[in-house]
């Protein structure tokens, strides 16, 4: 495992990345050396040998870190048979969190000293790409590689490879293209995160308006511009056309979460409908809590190995 990679010139420390490698002969003779080189890299496989993951923690929480894709690498590793050979798992700027329960941040309470944890759209989408380029540079290629997302990790996997990066307002090169992008537990209707929580998350209302003002501005309509499932779906399948975004989509939501409620897969899902050459694919994978995806691993691994097999099979 090579930690907290910086992908940023003179990076703070969540603009960075990490990359887990299977334990074998040929990976033990890395320890001590730099990171430059993905395994494979260079191959003309056409499966999928690498896994990049965004985790989520709504924007702000500064406790919650690439670190958390680990679960999900002891279930890829555990099986020597499997395609995939690297695992990275990338950081990015966190927004404001002043009412954290242990690290509480305001910007201006706390005289702007850490500017890592004032994030402003596109910040994290930035921050993304910026990585994703750093992983092109050690062999990540087209279709290389599956992009996962948990919560708001999703949100800003579907930034980043949905639109170009100009939409953002970013002069930024697009990201490699990934085979296939997996959505887990995902936040992707800003403005219905206010508007349509549902009796059952309707609770919820204040904190989610608090957290986007911060992470989006207070202005609504950075919010819906923001938001994947509200995307131009011709231009989603300009970029399909072009080969800067997949063909394969996968969504999958757990009915059990307390804090996302399913009418935000559903809302992205029937905007994906309208995608011209996109095949979508609800998952099955996700239950329990919202944070059990990444808690426990398994489900990451086991949506992987789904796709994986709809890649084989020329989904």
């Amino acid at each position: 495992m090579a930690e907290d990679i910086p992908y940023f010139p003179g990076a703070d420390r969540f603009r960075t990345l990490s990359v887990y490698l299977p334990r074998t002969p040929d990976t033990l003779e890395l320890v001590g050396t730099a990171a430059e080189r993905l395994p494979e890299a260079g191959s003309d496989s056409a499966v999928p040998r690498y896994h990049v993951h965004i985790h989520g923690g709504a924007w702000r929480d500064p406790q919650l870190t690439s670190a958390s894709i680990e679960p999900t690498v002891a279930h890829a590793f555990s099986d020597p048979a499997q395609p995939i050979t690297a695992v990275a798992s990338l950081n990015y700027r966190v927004s404001q969190f002043p009412t954290h329960p242990s690290l509480p941040y305001d910007a201006v309470r706390d005289n702007h000293a850490d500017p890592a944890r004032e994030a402003v759209h596109p910040d994290h989408v930035s921050d993304v790409l910026h990585g994703l380029a750093l992983l092109r540079s050690f062999g990540l290629t087209d279709r290389s590689y599956i992009l996962s997302g948990h919560s708001c990790g999703a949100c800003i996997a579907f930034q980043a490879i949905l639109q170009a990066p100009t939409q953002h307002g970013l002069e930024l090169p697009d990201a490699p293209c990934p085979a296939a992008i997996v959505g887990l537990n995902g936040l992707y209707d800003l403005p219905e995160l206010t508007d349509g929580l549902g009796d059952s998350h309707e609770h919820l209302r204040q904190e989610y308006g608090t957290l986007l003002a911060n992470a989006f501005t207070p202005q609504r309509k950075a919010w819906a511009t923001a938001s994947p499932a509200r995307f131009d779906p011709e231009g989603i399948a300009q970029r399909i056309r072009e080969g800067t975004a997949p063909r394969l989509i996968v969504l999958d939501q757990s009915s059990q979460d307390m804090l996302v409620p399913m009418n935000q897969k559903e809302r992205f899902a029937a905007h994906l409908g309208h995608v011209d050459g996109l095949h979508l694919i609800e998952g099955h994978r996700c239950s329990e809590g919202h944070a059990a995806p990444w808690e426990r691993g398994d489900m990451i691994w086991e949506s992987l190995q789904d796709i994986l097999r709809l890649l084989h099979t020329g989904a």
